[in-house]
């Protein structure tokens, strides 16, 4: 299968956008090259119109596969050129509006830089016209045709708020999961460590089958150790081995490990101790390759398991597999149910029967593949008309999948149904590995470096961040990616690609995108876009320096001028980099002004980077760390910033109006995210003259670092002042706050009047005492708040108007403050913590040690006005609570708790935990929604008789809990009780394992026991 050219759409479409633009306008007038800068354009625009078409018939056309590389050499040319003029045109203009001389532009730039002087202009841009003339004429032969780059979208994908399933319902593998659950807990006396194999086709859902088998709680109970390799078509020992080790340790290992190491850590880590292994998407067929490997994991304990997933018996009977399971595909009526769930989004009344009839044709076409099934739904989603389904139906993709004995052309067709935009940002997500995580964040970020995202932003009067967002998402509900991963807040922060997706990137891709790892002897074509793994590092020589936009090299690789020179790729938009190159080049980085996006990983080098300063361009920089004097001013003229900033080792500043007056944060508009960290890791590296000033004007420095009021979130770290600026009551758009180790703050600013503050958390701040309120406080009171941590601050009151009043004060009392949105709330160790706005909606709350019980009494003590919009009492929408001491609590508490689901005791010292009771106020009945109680770290002999009253409980865990032994004769009656987990309770782990105890006969009844050391 021919490799296709990837079409550069969005560098055709930004190259249109920048002639047409005010800037350019303004230049060709000044410069005697607003005709030619015209007609340039309007040729662009001509080619532009038939990109479409170009893309679509190349897959049977070489003759258009030829075209588009030609037609990509002269546009990225042009673009280089371009993109030189404007930014020193913007730099010029820079300068004018300093007030300083201003040069005419050109004149200041070195032949070095290659960029023709003011006389020669007119020959360069009538060069570039020609080229592109040669490719018009060209194409008169294609037979292309004009077509918009607009494909049928739904309004829900372009809303802010675009609402799908992250993963669908998996159907039709319940049996399969039991079935090889059973395989795993069967013993095998003649081997210690056996091999399963889940066989199958691409697209099958093995991964899904293993996943599910993998986080399944009764497989998590059998083995002490788990470990999720994805081994791929490259079967290195030593690959494998790191990939093993970082599973089991849940950290990165530095790619110059020896095997000898990596052999070595591996058996400390699993000697002994019975462990399940997955090796997915296995493709080695040479048992001694595999005997090789099992050597180093003959170490488990008995009974320890290796599943493999492979689309090959030769591979199961290498890997010596005793068992093979042949994974079977759906069923139609199984193929149809998962059909019909994506493509009407579990609405499926009443559709209609010539729909269904057609859906189900389509699901049985797709020969019982889920992927098929599930990119097809994708497709699908809310096509309501019938012809839409009708051309699927008798489309012949089904004949191409047949004769090419595979269902690629099925992901073709959804590929091509995709918006030019999103192609391209498709293609580039081929630079990732196989089966790797995906951060979101990350690839948006270089999606908006290689200008991917620009024009269709300005089209739709959205931040290019939110373009990005609304691509992730539609690749999500159209299966391009799977297994998202979301934070707290519901945001997507990862994500996978289905390797047989990841193939058609790599087909889409062309050589354009490269991915080389140790396997690779040779760099195919010219790539634009290039990932290096250590091992073939060797390869970077052979690459076209002039065509490279993007290099991301290997992390943990120390690497010197010789053998990377970066400073000869002088037209990279991205460039990912160990910090070892800087501490030991003395390069400046100043000529690769073409850079969007640097990211430099490990210790920032202490000699900084030269030239950083002068990279106008730049959109992302990943940290920036104030290493030497001087250096924070770097951050001056460098206002395209957009995304995430840090800004660490503010401690190593010493003249403070010298070396932050200049920071500039105020203008860096795009900015959503600042941290600002004055803690330094390697304090031992402190001159010694920093020593003795690092406490000295830290306020000042603080206040030169105010950020635009566009910032989104913010974060403070180890700021060694005593008062915080007023500024942080100026950030009218930010959502997240993070203050922590302030250790000598003693008031924060007013943050109540913050419109779109969702979350603060406040963390030891020691000498904290007050967080001020305006004086007319009732007006506004945090509108948007949902989250609050107040943890480790000691001397915290509370808060108070800037007028010196508790907000507690008798002659207050008329007007109580409340957190009307808050959902989330943790204290711990606020001992003092008395005058505090009240919390009586919050959902999950988080009570814990040494924290005053008067916030908590107050806010039980609510009372809800009849004019109130909601009449429930306090805390009855609470559904997760963890608590260490209830007994200054008044009797009764939990009356009102009638939607608690979740009960955590932590570190509590009774023996009993009788306080408890009281709160029960004469029965357990005030808990009908409770499902789970946990106890941690308590001092208690035994369960208490209480719990045995609580007969909604479906999961009671217990953990470190040392002196526990026993359990109350009423467990028996907990008939609803589903799950029993005992977790390092060392007395009473021995009394379950022991079957003649009254214990093990207690918990006889309950399905699922639990017993782990860890």
């Amino acid at each position: 299968m021919a490799k296709f050219e990837s079409v550069p759409f969005a560098v055709a479409s930004n190259l249109i956008h920048r002639l047409a633009s005010p800037d350019f306008l303004e230049f060709g007038q000044e410069y005697g090259v607003k005709e030619e800068l015209e007609e340039l354009k309007n040729t662009v625009e001509s080619i532009n119109d038939k990109l479409l078409d170009a893309d679509d018939k190349q897959d049977q056309n070489g003759g258009v596969r030829v075209w588009i590389r030609k037609f990509k050499k002269v546009l990225h040319h042009a673009d280089d050129f371009l993109d030189d003029l404007a930014m020193e045109f913007r730099r010029d203009k820079l300068g004018a509006a300093e007030g300083k001389e201003v040069n005419k532009i050109l004149l200041s730039i070195s032949s070095s830089n290659q960029i023709p002087l003011y006389n020669e202009m007119p020959d360069k841009i009538k060069e570039i016209r020609e080229s592109f003339n040669d490719v018009v004429k060209e194409l008169k032969d294609l037979n292309l045709s004009p077509r918009s780059g607009v494909v049928k979208q739904t309004n829900r994908e372009w809303r802010e708020t675009c609402s799908f399933v992250l993963e669908s319902d998996i159907i039709g593998r319940d049996e399969s999961k039991k079935e090889i659950i059973s395989l795993l807990r069967q013993p095998h006396e003649k081997q210690r460590v056996s091999v399963i194999a889940i066989v199958g086709l691409g697209g099958l859902g093995k991964t899904t089958l293993a996943q599910l088998v993998y986080n399944d709680l009764e497989v998590q109970n059998v083995f002490e150790k788990k470990m999720w390799v994805c081994v791929s078509d490259n079967f290195d020992v030593k690959t494998i081995l790191k990939k093993i080790l970082e599973s089991v340790t849940r950290r990165p290992t530095a790619d110059g490990s020896s095997l000898d190491y990596l052999q070595e850590e591996l058996r400390e880590k699993i000697s002994g101790k019975k462990y399940l292994l997955v090796l997915d998407d296995t493709w080695n067929e040479r048992s001694d390759k595999w005997a090789e490997l099992k050597k180093y994991l003959m170490c488990g304990a008995q009974d320890s398991k290796i599943l493999v997933t492979t689309r090959s018996k030769k591979v199961a009977n290498a890997m010596t597999a005793t068992t093979s399971y042949l994974l079977k595909g759906l069923t139609d009526e199984e193929s149809w149910s998962l059909l019909k769930n994506i493509a009407f989004e579990g609405d499926s009344e009443g559709v209609n029967q010539n729909l269904e009839s057609m859906g189900k044709e389509i699901a049985k076409n797709c020969k019982g593949l889920p992927l098929a099934v599930k990119t097809l739904g994708g497709l699908l989603r809310e096509q309501t008309e019938e012809r839409e389904w009708e051309n699927v139906l008798r489309g012949g993709v089904w004949k191409s999948c047949e004769e090419q004995d595979s269902m690629m052309p099925i992901l073709k067709v959804s590929y091509h149904n995709l918006s030019p935009e999103m192609r391209q940002c498709f293609a580039y997500c081929s630079l990732y590995p196989k089966d790797s995580r995906i951060p979101k964040n990350e690839l948006i970020q270089l999606w908006m470096a290689q200008g991917y995202l620009e024009c269709l932003a300005e089209k739709h009067r959205m931040d290019m961040e939110d373009i990005g967002s609304q691509f992730v998402k539609t690749f999500l509900m159209n299966s391009f990616f799977q297994d998202a991963e979301s934070d707290e807040y519901g945001e997507i922060i990862k994500f996978r690609m289905h390797d047989l997706m990841h193939d058609l990137a790599m087909l889409v891709a062309g050589n354009d995108c490269c991915y080389l790892d140790s396997k690779a002897e040779k760099v195919e074509g010219s790539p634009m876009h290039v990932s290096l793994e250590s091992g073939a590092i060797h390869l970077l020589n052979s690459l076209d320096k002039s065509r490279l936009r993007t290099l991301i090299l290997p992390y943990y690789r120390n690497f010197d001028e010789e053998e990377v020179p970066v400073a000869n790729f002088k037209y990279l938009h991205v460039l990912k980099i160990s910090t070892h190159y800087f501490s030991k080049s003395s390069d400046s980085i100043e000529g690769l002004k073409h850079l969007r996006y640097l990211e430099i990983v490990g210790y920032f080098p202490l000699n900084g980077i030269p030239g950083l300063g002068r990279l106008y361009s730049l959109q992302f920089l990943s940290a920036f760390v104030a290493v030497s004097r001087g250096t924070l001013n770097e951050l001056k003229d460098l206002n395209q910033l957009r995304g995430e900033l840090r800004i660490e080792s503010l401690d190593w500043v010493s003249d403070v109006a010298l070396e932050s007056q200049d920071v500039n944060l105020k203008e860096k508009k795009f900015l959503k995210s600042l941290t600002l960290d004055w803690y330094h890791e390697r304090e031992d590296e402190w001159p010694n003259n920093y020593l003795h000033i690092r406490n000295c004007d830290s306020l000042q420095l603080l206040e030169n670092l105010q950020p635009h009021s566009n910032l989104k979130q913010l974060g403070v770290r180890s700021y060694r002042g005593v008062h915080f600026p007023n500024w942080l009551s100026l950030l009218k758009n930010v959502v997240h706050i993070s203050l922590s180790s302030l250790h000598n703050c003693r008031c924060l600013p007013s943050m109540e009047r913050l419109p779109f503050l969702k979350s603060l958390d406040i963390s030891f701040l020691h000498e904290l005492e007050y967080i001020s309120l305006y004086e007319d406080f009732a007006v506004t009171f945090f509108p948007s708040l949902e989250s609050l941590v107040l943890l480790s601050c000691s001397k915290l009151r509370g808060w108070r108007s800037r007028l010196g009043d508790d907000i507690n004060d008798s002659h207050n009392l008329s007007l109580p403050l409340s957190f009307t949105n808050l959902s989330q709330l943790g204290v711990s160790f606020c001992s003092k913590l008395i005058c505090m706005p009240t919390f009586p909606k919050v959902k999950v709350l988080e009570w814990g040690q040494l924290s005053a019980a008067e916030p908590l009494i107050a806010t039980l003590n609510t009372t809800c006005s009849a004019d109130s919009s909601s009449s429930a009492a306090p805390l009855s929408m609470l559904k997760e609570l963890t608590i260490s001491d209830p007994s200054k609590l008044p009797k009764g508490w939990m009356q009102t708790l009638i939607s608690l689901e979740s009960l955590q005791v932590e570190w509590h010292e009774s023996e009993t935990l009788k306080e408890f009771e009281t709160g029960f106020k004469g029965g357990t009945d005030c808990l009908p929604s409770l499902r789970k109680i946990s106890i941690q770290w308590c001092g208690i002999k035994a369960l208490p008789d209480w719990i045995c009253n609580l007969s909604s409980l479906q999961h009671i865990e217990v953990s470190c809990c040392q002196k526990l032994a026993s359990l109350p004769e009423g467990m028996s009656g907990l008939t609803n009780l589903k799950i029993f987990e005992v977790i390092n309770c060392s007395l009473l782990l021995e009394e379950c394992r022991t079957q003649t105890s009254a214990v093990s006969r207690q918990i006889a009844h309950i399905p699922q026991i639990i017993l782990r050391e860890k």
